[in-house]
């Protein structure tokens, strides 16, 4: 009987225990002084209390972001990156049971560190040189807090060069070269190179005996043959960076090309006479002559022709050979100019009936020289009559075309325009944005014109969300598409342009990234600065991203954006081709739940504004695809983000060029949203 008490008193002491412990109903998160905001690397210690009091205290500790902020087990939140996030406490007892803090992290607050003192070295010490080599300098700002910019400069330009700490020697000589702090110009340090005379290139041909050679030989030469060649130079190009000229010399109505000639071994000057011995090269169409051995001034008169093309074909390959790298001369009546301001354009002229191209490139010439021929340019109309003046090229892969190269404003002189004409050029010059991004608040509507400084503008606007007083916008909730008309006055003449502006709505909704591609996690670039993960453009599928995904990127390679080319800084460099199999294509390779997609995009290094952007979409795993109504016009060189919603059921997504504008994009940080 005493054993049965015993027995019974056990079992209710244990009834009791277990009673005890009392099912978990929630749970409370506090912090110190109630903080609900931290910066990027601060932390805070975040305490749960489950209730009721006796319940089991035990709580798994999650965030909602780990790229936003992570979370310890003891409930320690550290900030990694700016945005919103929620830290979540999970009952250990009952997984149904939890609560979320909301916490609020910030960039954090840098303090610029003012720099002290500059130190220069030199690669491997070196610090004299041979004219025409170089010198690899780096310089680093103290304290090492503080910005590492510098500028650099050289105390005698004529002695030598300096391009971001590579300095070209261009003669004998000594040179102080100088680099001071960008943000502080009293902040500086010098070191002294000298500079030896250049050996000068091998002598390999016995020029002196060497006959000369006629323009015939010239152009049907194999590539490699000795050529020595004498005449008057007529025009010498831009000086390259690695201090070389491509000239022309002509004799006659005869004309050669010289390519890469070192002006540091051989100064040359338009105007005067020299006998010239180097190698024929063959490239895409240019005859050339490369490796210059033998320069020789000749105490001679030599005369050249400017050969007339009127009564034949500019276009026939044949018929303009025997003016191969000779300047010509010619009518013409405008058919096209579409103006890069700022790297080589073709344009379009008939010339004896025939479509002839004609090429502007700034290699050729000063920026002045370059600006001048683009101003010409852009003030004539299609269908002028122009006189112009050129040397003979061709070039193209295959089999390549004849073209025009003009290097000098003057040699193009169109008809006067009249007050009609003057005014329709203008207003083809016109362009404003036509793509205003969710956090573009302002755009710029042009009250004048470049070259036009007489004809006046007046905006209007269909909407109130442009104020064409200030260029203020106006995001609302819904995209919305704004006509916005330019009225241009000039005399007694007028006219109207009206372009369609897309305003992205604002979205403050809180989504859910599915996939994201930042190419953060691409590999080290290369000598050209491309990532080995994606170097080209050929089409290939890449595995990157968070969580890692597959990518296709076609006629897409990852680039450096960096300007110093700091290993890990990429985009997505993007063209557009001429049909959708040459056009550039990023597109998730995995089904998954998409509502939204975002990235950031930009225009490409000097490439002009106007690549468009349009999103397509399937809802049956990439079998049928679908263009979302919005098409947006990339018309910034800094990173502008755009965000599309997407209709339910999406599977696949694809960011795509609309083909044949030839331009090129930057593009990054795409996200996948739900």
């Amino acid at each position: 009987m005493k054993k049965v008490l015993v027995f019974l008193s056990l079992v209710l002491s244990l009834f009791l225990v277990v009673s005890c412990k009392k099912s978990v109903e929630g749970i409370t998160i506090t912090s110190k002084d109630n903080i609900r905001t931290i910066a990027v690397g601060e932390t805070l210690q975040l305490t749960a209390a489950v209730y009721p009091e006796k319940a089991d205290q035990a709580v798994l500790w999650s965030s909602s972001d780990d790229k936003i902020a992570t979370v310890s087990d003891s409930g320690l939140v550290t900030g990694v990156a700016k945005g919103n996030v929620e830290i979540i406490a999970t009952s250990k007892k009952d997984e149904k049971v939890n609560q979320k803090f909301a916490l609020i992290i910030e960039e954090k607050e840098t303090v610029e560190v003012e720099p002290e003192s500059i130190k220069i070295t030199a690669e491997n010490n070196v610090t004299t040189c041979k004219a025409g080599e170089q010198i690899r300098l780096t310089a680093t700002v103290l304290p090492k807090e503080a910005n590492q910019a510098v500028v650099w400069s050289v105390d005698n330009e004529e002695v030598a060069s300096v391009n971001r700490g590579i300095v070209t020697a261009l003669k004998e000589g000594t040179v102080n070269v100088k680099a001071c702090a960008k943000n502080n110009d009293q902040v500086y340090a010098t070191i002294t190179l000298t500079f030896e005379p250049s050996d000068g290139p091998v002598t390999t041909v016995d020029w002196e005996n060497t006959e000369y050679a006629t323009h015939e030989e010239y152009v049907s030469a194999e590539g490699e043959t000795p050529l020595k060649v004498k005449g008057v130079v007529t025009f010498v190009s831009a000086v390259s960076n690695d201090n070389t000229v491509n000239y022309l010399i002509q004799n006659g109505t005869y004309g050669f090309y010289v390519y890469k000639q070192s002006i540091i071994d051989f100064p040359i000057e338009v105007g005067k006479v020299y006998e010239v011995g180097g190698f024929k090269k063959y490239y895409q169409g240019l005859n050339e002559i490369v490796n210059v051995e033998y320069f020789v001034e000749l105490n001679e008169e030599i005369t050249y022709t400017v050969n007339s093309l009127e009564g034949l074909n500019p276009t026939d390959l044949e018929a303009m050979e025997p003016f191969h790298a000779s300047f010509v001369s010619g009518k013409g009546v405008l058919k096209e100019a579409k103006v890069n301001d700022s790297k080589a354009y073709n344009f379009t002229a008939t010339v004896n009936g025939f479509d002839t191209t004609l090429r502007v490139d700034p290699a050729n010439m000063t920026a002045e020289e370059f600006a001048n021929i683009n101003q010409k340019l852009k003030t004539a109309v299609a269908g002028s009559e122009f006189d112009f003046v050129g040397y003979m090229s061709a070039y193209g892969y295959g089999t390549p075309k004849t073209q025009i190269q003009v290097v000098k404003a003057d040699d193009l002189l169109f008809a006067e325009l009249s007050d009609k004409e003057f005014l329709d050029a203008a207003a083809a010059t016109l362009n404003i944005t036509k793509s205003i991004a969710f956090n573009i608040n302002d755009i710029e509507l042009p009250q004048k014109l470049e070259g036009f400084d007489e004809i006046a503008i007046v905006w209007s606007s269909s909407s109130e969300s442009i104020n064409v007083d200030n260029g203020a916008v106006t995001h609302g909730s819904e995209n919305e598409t704004v006509t916005l008309t330019a009225k241009l006055t000039y005399k007694e003449e007028e006219c109207e342009v009206s372009f369609e502006v897309l305003i992205f709505a604002v979205d403050t909704t809180e989504y859910e990234v599915v996939a994201s591609l930042d190419l953060e996690d691409a590999s080290l670039e290369n000598q050209y600065g491309n990532s080995v993960t994606k170097p080209s453009y050929a089409a290939a599928v890449v595995n990157l991203g968070t969580p890692k995904a597959n990518w296709l990127l076609q006629n897409a390679l990852i680039s450096s954006t960096d300007s110093d080319r700091r290993e890990g800084i990429y985009s997505i460099r993007a063209q557009s081709g001429k049909d959708a199999a040459s056009t550039a294509r990023i597109e998730i390779q995995e089904d998954g739940e998409y509502n939204v997609v975002e990235f950031a995009v930009a225009t490409y290094g000097n490439d002009a504004h106007g690549a468009q952007i349009k999103i397509e979409y399937s809802t049956d795993s990439g079998t049928t695809w679908t263009a979302s109504a919005e098409i947006i016009t990339v018309e910034s060189s800094t990173l502008q983000t755009y965000r599309i919603k997407l209709p339910e059921g999406v599977k696949r997504v694809a960011i795509v060029l609309v083909e044949n504008t030839g331009r090129r994009v930057n593009l990054d940080n795409i996200k996948l949203m739900k």
